[in-house]
């Protein structure tokens, strides 16, 4: 048997995949937007009762407000995580 002359080229393979589950979450994601839009039309006529207030507590952020928070918050958290993973692998690297 004679040995192939294959390469294999990652950053290739990588991006493809990477696109491609990309693709797939923002199918899925346009699937749930789609299913809560029609969800959100048949509820809204619905009543709604309001939140009670309590006394001393600041009002209660808006859930796009807590969203947005949240995911300022894992953004930030991910990016010094990421920071730290790089200057690990920067120490870990052999130089030639």
């Amino acid at each position: 048997m004679a040995p192939t002359d294959t390469t294999f080229d990652f950053p290739v393979m990588a991006s493809t995949v990477r696109a491609q589950f990309i693709s797939g979450v923002q199918q899925s994601q346009k699937f749930a937007l789609d299913a809560a839009q029609a969800m959100s039309k048949t509820t809204s006529a619905m009543p709604m009762p309001e939140l009670p207030t309590i006394p001393g507590l600041p009002g209660i952020p808006s859930l796009e407000e807590a969203t947005k928070f949240t995911f300022d918050f894992a953004t930030e958290l991910l990016n010094t995580q990421r920071d730290f993973a790089l200057e690990m692998a920067r120490l870990f690297t052999v130089k030639a």
